[in-house]
């Protein structure tokens, strides 16, 4: 399994493999930030913030094993190096989101001028600072990995983390559904993320079907991310598009989230259908039947 795997590998030490995904994810940020891939500036901040979103992720899954003190200093590290370059993506997104719609040339162009517009405004000089800024946090984070309290070695070391998350993601799911409303969905999308990056990390205790698990709440998340960037999108242009006319924007953004809220509400029925307690107890069971495979099944 190669090193920057975001998934745990059987077999080995539990806080070994721990440490290694959260090595790999601070690394494979740090070559973005530097410039030592072949992505584009804009492909080189979105894979950073993924990058800070799984950390996030992971550090949620052993919430229980690493302890409070730690797990709150590594989150806001994480998640004030994601914040820095929050701004310049969020100015890409705007526009690609824009183009998603494919409105006509005359309903669109005076708010894609807008757009582009504010995306100069956080391009080069701001790309600069902001990756100096989220690679000297991201340096000193990798040095303190080593001091990480791991030391569990069985499932009790995600137990805790993911019934917290899938109690979480189910309760999101229920409320959104209630009242659809962009915060809502935007906090339902946040859960779902993880239960995807969780899946993921846990792959290996059913590769097939932890894999289709983890496929599903990825499509979950797409739809939900979809329609937070139509939301993002509509509230910018009311704030900043000037006597741009908005109403072929918020016609045909409306549609599309009705669309993509109908899809994720059936995808959330499916994924958040069992108890916290029998999510979490059927997936203990697929890990110890993978860790101990000479064990004999009791009836």
């Amino acid at each position: 399994m190669s090193t920057r795997a975001y998934s745990l590998e059987l077999g080995e030490p539990v806080p070994n493999e721990i440490a290694r995904i959260a090595r790999g994810r601070i690394d494979d940020a740090l070559d973005e930030l530097g410039g030592a891939t072949e992505s584009s500036p804009e492909d080189a901040v979105h894979g950073v913030r993924k990058d800070m979103k799984k950390l996030r992720a992971l550090l949620r899954l052993v919430r229980g094993e690493i302890g409070e003190k730690v797990y709150w200093r590594e989150m806001a590290t994480f998640r004030d190096a994601g914040r820095e370059l929050s701004g310049v993506r969020d100015a890409d997104v705007m526009l690609a989101t824009l183009e998603s719609l494919e409105l006509p040339a005359s309903d669109g162009g005076p708010l894609r001028q807008a757009l582009e517009a504010h995306k100069l405004q956080t391009s080069a000089g701001a790309r600069g600072q902001a990756a100096s800024a989220a690679t000297e946090l991201l340096t000193e984070a990798r040095g303190r990995v080593a001091d990480w309290p791991l030391e569990g070695e069985g499932f009790e070391v995600f137990e805790d983390g993911l019934r917290r998350m899938y109690r979480q993601g189910r309760s999101r799911f229920r409320a959104a559904r209630k009242d659809p409303t962009a915060e809502r969905l935007h906090e339902w999308r946040k859960r779902s993320k993880d239960l995807w990056y969780h899946c993921t990390i846990l792959e290996e205790s059913w590769q097939p079907v932890m894999k289709a698990l983890g496929d599903e709440a990825h499509e979950l998340s797409n739809r939900l991310g979809d329609d937070h960037d139509l939301a993002v999108l509509v509230a910018w242009s009311r704030d900043h598009a000037g006597a741009a006319d908005l109403g072929p924007l918020e016609e045909a953004a409306s549609e599309r989230r009705a669309a993509l809220q109908a899809d994720a509400f059936t995808l959330g029925a499916r994924l958040y259908a069992d108890k916290p307690g029998v999510f979490v107890g059927r997936i203990e069971r697929w890990w110890d039947a993978a860790a101990r495979p000479q064990a004999t099944v009791s009836s």
